[in-house]
């Protein structure tokens, strides 16, 4: 009985070791078009909302002070690609010309059938840049959306190895 359980415990391991990367994740670029990607993760801290959205803007000047939006990425109701100390992480990967962008807010959504609440967390981070045919790094982006702080961390490395597990053509 002991062996039956523990060769289970073992194959529930692999099985979620393994598991799919998220939908927002890309994971190939067109070097023709002049793309290039840049990657990371998102870890949100005392996740208590329904849906999050990471806005993405070029840096071009805008028309009339609205930016221009380039890339959403929205995690809904989602359990995350991983789970480290009580915290939920979601790989990234974000496919664009070459350029300079950067993340200007964060839409966060709730709905619990009694009501539903939207609000927004502006963000003033460096741009970064995308480099034709190549995957930078961008580093972590860790979010408390209670105390409305965020930051970005290096873990390169645990990263690579993360990416490595869920989406192994993403080298950077």
């Amino acid at each position: 009985m002991k062996s039956k359980i523990s060769l289970l415990g073992i194959l529930f391991l692999i099985i979620s070791g393994c598991s799919a990367p998220s939908k927002n994740l890309k994971t190939t670029f067109n070097e023709s078009n002049d793309e290039g990607m840049i990657v990371g993760t998102i870890c949100i801290e005392n996740k208590t909302y329904n849906g999050y959205t990471f806005v993405c803007i070029d840096s071009k000047p805008a028309v009339a002070d609205y930016a221009n939006i380039s890339e959403d990425i929205t995690f809904k109701n989602s359990p995350g690609d991983f789970k480290e100390k009580g915290k939920t992480y979601y790989l990234f990967s974000i496919v664009k010309p070459q350029g300079k962008y950067k993340f200007s807010k964060i839409k966060i959504f709730d709905n619990t059938r009694e009501s539903q609440s939207q609000f927004e967390i502006p963000l003033n981070l460096e741009d970064f840049e995308i480099q034709k045919g190549k995957t930078t790094y961008f580093g972590q982006l860790t979010v408390n959306t209670q105390e409305k702080k965020y930051t970005v961390v290096n873990q390169s490395e645990r990263d690579k190895s993360w990416f490595n597990k869920k989406a192994p053509q993403i080298q950077f």
